[in-house]
């Protein structure tokens, strides 16, 4: 079998990866009531954002059905104002996370021994870990439950900077491209360890970049669909390049 049966056999592996990646751009996010947070359990949120210079810069409530299309806009290096009301619930836990992931400091428990329905606080988006240094789009959730109720929440939250200069863009767009690099150099003559290798580089890149420029067409899930392409499209590549060697070589 000659050079162009060869040269078949890749294009059609890359047409091959090329559909398992187009679900990444091609799939439109759901729509969904502007500038709010679904929220169960019979509670009720507002929150309020501010700069570090403590002026205001966006608003959001509860609840009502989210939208990555209007999400809540924060600044990283701002406080996050709330209010809410719940049924009464007593000997009770907290919690938030970004992409199912817990966010250190954001969690806790609570007694509520005096029977309190509402409540108030602020949250000084500086003091948690790394978020200082975000730029992009998230999803967040959380939830609060014990003995009398459960409610729990989901929103979209816009972490306000430059995605090309902030940690997490530059990271990804590096991780991305080494990764991208080392798939298609796996092909030539057929390395699907080396591709299975660069494609996790290239899966962490899919993973970051989405969130850091707030491209989400597989809505929340986007960022671990990413993850997961990357691995996937750097062995198969290189599967089909070893199969093209072997078919050469009985030629």
């Amino acid at each position: 079998m000659g050079p162009r049966f060869l040269g078949a056999r890749r294009l059609a592996g890359a047409a091959l990866a090329a559909g398992l990646l187009l679900p990444l751009l091609a799939l439109p996010a759901l729509a969904a009531d502007p500038g709010a947070i679904d929220l169960s359990g019979g509670c009720t949120v507002t929150l309020t954002s501010t700069d570090a210079s403590s002026t205001a810069v966006g608003t959001a409530s509860g609840p009502g059905a989210a939208s990555q299309g209007a999400p809540f806009v924060v600044d990283p290096k701002g406080d996050v104002a709330w209010t809410g009301t719940a049924p009464l619930i007593r000997n009770g836990s907290w919690g938030v996370s970004i992409f199912a992931i817990p966010i250190p400091g954001l969690s806790g428990t609570f007694a509520n021994e005096d029977g309190k329905t509402s409540a108030d606080g602020s949250v000084t988006l500086g003091d948690i870990p790394l978020l200082g240094q975000f730029a992009g789009l998230v999803y967040v959730t959380g939830s609060v439950k014990g003995e009398g109720g459960a409610c729990d929440a989901a929103m979209w939250v816009k972490l306000g900077g430059d995605p090309v200069t902030s940690i997490p863009g530059i990271a990804g767009l590096v991780l991305g491209a080494l990764g991208l690099l080392g798939v298609l150099g796996s092909i030539p003559g057929g390395h699907p360890f080396r591709g299975l290798g660069f494609g996790i580089l290239l899966g962490l890149g899919l993973l970051i970049l989405p969130i850091a420029f707030g491209f989400m067409p597989l809505g929340q899930w986007t960022p671990w669909a990413g993850l997961a392409a990357g691995p996937l499209v750097g062995l198969i590549l290189g599967l089909v390049g070893k199969a093209g060697g072997a078919a050469a070589g009985a030629a």
